[in-house]
């Protein structure tokens, strides 16, 4: 399915944070050593738009890494004047920007928006307060209730940033953090399970064998609970795992649950446990006589619904004991199941 909407990202990496987290490098995950010169976003701008798809129809110029506006007011202002020339020219179409929630009160929110700025994406991470406590957050949840209050009177949108497996996580804890996420009706969410870095403090803690990162498989059945809950309420899930990590950074992944395409691993996973459900209420139909099954796949999910290599297809194949599982891909709203014989 052809993008109609991208962003150019302009990292900042750690400016404006008064502290380091457990979990964070910054210049290793956004493969930056340090924050551009505002007048390199002209730069950035005409290089998206020069290889643009005709697709596209909207362009978001987002800042992210560090705390925007816990940098100071000169600063903002240097990057928010270029983003906001090219707003008003039509280069873009929207201008976002990621911070902490203690980083925000209405005099910051009112500078942004006196720029253009549409969206706030909001480093939450967790509203467990053990468990940023543990993240050395610097603040609690009741700091992110009232950034979101503030942010939501002021009439921006907002984004909702979740790290499932942070010190002090547990498996109810992350999808309570995801239940009261879904509550407070974000535009949009992220969720990044948690990789241990090189040079972070989480990487002192892993290797003295006092923080264990999440499986794979756990961390892929965490995040699907938790997709599952925003799907439910309609709530966008923009983003499912750390960006891909250039060739040459891989060596900063120490642990945990990192894969280059693990958003689709999490809708997969969820595509898979709708078929077996379909395929289960089909063969209890029929008593458990059915050898052979026919799944109708729509188009536009066909590689979730199939999963990679056809593992889904395989799983269910084995898990119901069947000769054969086989599929067509139609042009349907939702998956649907025969009996084939």
């Amino acid at each position: 399915m052809a993008k109609t909407h991208i962003t150019i990202p302009v990292f900042i990496p750690h400016q404006g944070c008064a502290h380091r987290c457990v979990f964070c490098n910054q210049c290793v995950t956004t493969a930056t050593h340090g924050p551009p010169p505002p007048d390199r976003i002209d730069e950035l701008v005409n290089e998206y738009k020069r290889n643009i798809k005709k697709s596209v129809m909207n362009v978001d110029l987002a800042f992210f890494g560090g705390s925007f506006t816990g940098m100071s007011p000169e600063i903002q202002k240097a990057y928010l004047a270029r983003a906001a020339r090219h707003l008003k020219m039509g280069s873009i179409q929207g201008i976002r920007v990621s911070t902490r929630p203690d980083c925000i009160s209405a005099e910051a929110v009112h500078n942004l928006v006196s720029y253009g700025v549409s969206t706030i994406e909001l480093g939450v991470q967790s509203f467990d307060g053990d468990v940023l406590r543990a993240a050395k957050r610097g603040h609690g949840p009741e700091e992110t209730f009232r950034a979101i209050e503030t942010i939501r009177k002021l009439g921006v949108d907002f984004v909702i940033q979740l790290m499932p497996g942070l010190p002090m996580e547990t498996r109810s804890s992350a999808i309570r953090s995801a239940q009261i996420a879904a509550d407070l009706e974000p535009s949009a969410t992220r969720i990044y399970p948690v990789v241990v870095i090189r040079n972070t403090l989480l990487e002192r803690l892993y290797r003295n064998g006092e923080f264990t990162p999440l499986e794979m498989e756990d961390a892929i059945e965490l995040c699907k609970e938790m997709y599952q809950i925003f799907k439910s309420r309609a709530i966008p899930v923009i983003r499912m795992g750390l960006h891909p990590f250039a060739p040459e950074n891989r060596d900063a992944i120490i642990a945990g649950p990192y894969h280059e395409s693990f958003g689709h691993l999490v809708k997969s996973r969820a595509r898979r446990d709708e078929m077996l459900r379909r395929a289960g209420e089909l063969l209890a139909r029929h008593d458990g006589a059915a050898r052979a099954i026919r799944f109708l796949i729509p188009h536009p999910h066909k590689e979730e619904y199939i999963g990679n290599r056809k593992e889904n297809i395989d799983f269910i194949r084995r898990h119901f004991g069947l000769d054969r599982v086989d599929y067509a891909v139609v042009d349907a709203p939702r998956v649907s199941v025969l009996y084939a014989c």
